[in-house]
């Protein structure tokens, strides 16, 4: 028998933001559930390449690129060739087309399809013209979403006959409801955080080198709707975490009366992101589409009640376990916030409902379900070629 070798391609591997986390999360579970492959993992950079040193199975390779498509389609598949790999995994969209390996990549979005207008042209060119090829190419597809599947084979992305398997997503460990009140000391004392507010976390901007717009991200919104709050007596202030959020609504014209009551706290680490929902009286998200929405599940896995929009695959992750908002209707996510500022006993049922919601999504299911299509590629084990056996032989 042989030992099965996986090559994962790994570009997106960094812990700074939310699809690096969704894959090094994954990877880990899937290198603890199955030791017995080899694992082959190319990043772009050494910057992060000790995320999996403590893994037996587990080689990283670093194989620089002059760009994304270039990384994809010609350092990928040389790097199969001389790693010997079965068969390519990418926790993300697209593999290589110059490949007899068998391939099988992630779904990790929509929202390309439904809201083009929050992408720049070039963007929304790229998906509609690779993605389905993607699809074509891969021998099997796995989608982070329901929603996301149902979405897609609506815009005719992959063939009826190639069905993807949804995977979800889940939190990390320290997404809990127990406290650690000398680090929620250390946390507020840090942001200047008051003793009750409202918490967001939020995007303005996409992940480029230039800070282009994301109106997805619905932020103006939510202000407008906040100052609804306060003008019909909503008493808490506003805490948004997120990267330049500020800077963007003064771009959008919003003036210090319009955030008014209102704190930004920049970037908050992921390590350190479980003690701002357990800090707040309640969270809100406002994102007019997410694909999974791992903010939810984070809120809810630690204790916060929360408030999500109804679109996409928020009710799908959230259930009956959040209070579901329409994130275009102001005025209804003005009325979320005074329900739940108002009723304490609001506010401890859906912190009940939300901690039992949260234990139906692991990572190690996660990691499961996608070893199991990975399996029908190429499975874990099998038997030597004969033209190896003679090789041997002689």
């Amino acid at each position: 028998m042989s030992r099965r070798t996986i090559g994962v391609m790994g570009r997106v591997l960094d812990p700074g933001h939310g699809l690096g986390l969704y894959c090094i999360s994954l990877l880990r579970n899937m290198l603890l559930l199955d030791p017995d492959s080899r694992y082959v993992i190319w990043m772009r950079t050494h910057e992060h390449s000790g995320l999996f040193s403590d893994f037996p199975n587990a080689e990283t390779q670093i194989l620089p690129g002059r760009g994304n498509l270039w990384w994809d389609q010609v350092s990928v598949p040389a790097a199969a060739r001389r790693s010997g790999v079965d068969l390519i995994f990418n926790p993300k969209f697209s593999i290589p087309f110059a490949t007899r390996r068998p391939c099988a990549f992630v779904l990790q979005d929509s929202d390309w399809y439904l809201n083009p207008q929050s992408y720049p042209w070039w963007d929304n060119l790229y998906i509609r013209l690779l993605l389905p090829l993607y699809c074509l190419k891969a021998r099997r597809l796995m989608v982070i979403s329901q929603f996301t599947r149902d979405s897609l084979a609506q815009h005719g992305v992959f063939r009826r006959s190639k069905q993807p398997v949804v995977l979800h997503a889940a939190v990390g460990s320290n997404f809990l409801p127990s406290r650690d009140e000398e680090a929620l000391r250390r946390f507020r004392l840090e942001h200047g955080l008051p003793q009750s507010f409202i918490f967001t976390a939020t995007r303005a901007y996409h992940a480029f080198e230039r800070l282009l717009p994301y109106p997805g991200g619905n932020n103006e919104r939510l202000i407008r709707a906040y100052r609804r709050y306060r003008q019909q007596g909503g008493r808490l202030p506003l805490v948004v975490a997120g990267r330049h959020i500020e800077r963007y609504l003064r771009a959008q014209g919003c003036g210090d009366a319009d955030l008014e009551d209102i704190l930004f706290i920049g970037f908050v680490p992921n390590a350190q992101m479980h003690l701002a929902y357990q800090a707040a009286t309640f969270f809100v998200l406002t994102k007019l589409c997410d694909s999974f929405g791992l903010p939810i599940l984070e809120a809810l896995a630690s204790g916060c009640p929360a408030i999500v929009p109804k679109t996409c695959a928020g009710p799908e992750v959230a259930g009956a376990a959040a209070r579901l908002i329409d994130p275009y209707d102001e005025e209804d996510i003005g009325c979320a916030l005074l329900e739940l500022d108002g009723s304490a006993e609001r506010r401890a049922q859906l912190r009940r409902l939300g901690l039992a919601r949260a234990q139906g999504f692991t990572w190690r299911e996660t990691a499961r379900r996608t070893l199991a299509v990975l399996d029908e590629l190429y499975p874990a084990t099998a038997e030597l070629p004969v033209t190896r056996s003679r090789t041997c032989a002689r």
